[in-house]
């Protein structure tokens, strides 16, 4: 400690601010400290001279030694090394004592001695919104970061994931050790393929980032993160109106492939880019309503425009299978049943739509 204080020092007094009508007792003070800098004789000189020419500089010296007993000389290697089985670990310096830290399945903190014993387990919360997203897995290193004022965090982030599920979650945390408080921030959506170089691509939005709402420091400096990760593709506004349209439509049709005899049609905003690919598709004529069949956002919808309202309704929505999936659409005679054709095997079956009541038959 004494050899780095003495060479914050010596960096000091090539840029020593010059003293202009400052009293000599001040100026005494000031020298004083410079000779026997601490912590406890830095913040004697502030506590008696707030507002001194000298304050700054003597702010500075005081950052830099509490940087400095908190900056751990245990590297990534040797953390790990000492750690044993666990996802991460890095060295913790406080209160000029090394320590380990090392974080394990479900987000368990051991905190240990630079020997490596135990003391101390914690658990950070976990952060999730989305459900069957049961799989973590840990994406950036464990850091110590400094966010300002000697605000010591521990950083790292993490993808909540599932089998066969096509959303994930995209989480940056920072860790007080101090206070065992947590900050996070999220970035979620619909997965995207992946590009050479990158673990994971992500469609979406983040639940923090809304308008409106009063953030602290460490969530904006996650949110800066976010925004500057080329892995999380921000998701568009009309793009996002379609997907909570599909998404309704499907909570509440939820047996409109097997076996439902009636359907919830949805109302569609006319920003949607279910919209926008209605307008430029080709459509089945009825009595009342155009309609359309198309891929839009992983699923084969069908979307229908009210000719006398000018509204728009999403009538259908399934996975988008191709060949194996819905083949083709038309309006019977009547202009009000809509029949959705499947070939399977080449043998062909039909749902039935009634556009007026919103009724479904089948035919095999």
């Amino acid at each position: 400690m004494k050899r780095i204080v003495t060479a914050v020092l010596a960096a000091f007094v090539l840029f020593a601010p010059t003293a202009m009508g400052q009293s000599k007792k001040e100026t005494s003070l000031y020298n004083k400290t410079l000779k026997k800098l601490s912590i406890k004789s830095a913040d004697k000189f502030l506590n008696k001279y707030p507002e001194s020419v000298y304050a700054p500089e003597i702010t500075r010296l005081k950052d830099s030694i509490i940087v400095s007993m908190n900056t751990s000389f245990i590297g990534k290697e040797e953390a790990l090394q000492k750690a044993g089985a666990c996802l991460d670990a890095v060295g913790w310096k406080k209160d000029g004592k090394e320590h380990i830290l090392a974080l394990d399945e479900g987000l368990a903190l051991r905190i240990l001695g630079a020997d490596g014993t135990l003391q101390e387990t914690r658990y950070i919360p976990h952060y999730n919104i989305t459900d069957g997203l049961t799989k973590t897995n840990l994406i950036g290193p464990m850091e110590i970061v400094n966010l300002g004022h000697n605000h010591f965090y521990v950083h790292f982030s993490y993808l909540n994931e599932g089998d066969d599920n096509p959303e994930k979650e995209y989480v940056e945390a920072l860790y007080s050790p101090d206070t065992d408080i947590t900050n996070n921030a999220m970035f979620y959506g619909k997965a995207l393929p992946a590009g050479d170089g990158e673990p994971f691509r992500i469609e979406g939005q983040s639940p923090e980032d809304i308008d409106g709402i009063t953030l602290n420091a460490e969530t904006l400096w996650l949110l800066e993160r976010l925004s500057g990760n080329p892995s999380l593709v921000p998701l568009s506004k009309a793009n996002l109106l379609s997907d909570e349209s599909i998404k309704w439509w499907r909570e509440k049709n939820p047996k409109a492939e097997t076996s439902a005899s009636k359907l919830t049609f949805g109302t569609l905003d006319a920003e949607s880019s279910l919209v926008e690919k209605y307008k430029k598709a080709s459509k089945e004529r009825g009595k009342t309503w155009n309609a359309a069949m198309f891929v839009c956002r992983g699923w084969t919808v069908i979307v229908a425009g009210n000719r006398s309202t000018g509204g728009y309704a999403l009538v259908w929505a399934e996975p988008a299978r191709g060949s194996a999936g819905l083949n083709s659409i038309y309006f019977e005679n009547d202009g009000y049943t809509l029949d959705l054709v499947y070939y399977k095997a080449k043998r062909m079956s039909k749902v039935k739509i009634s556009m007026a009541n919103a009724s479904v038959k089948r035919q095999k």
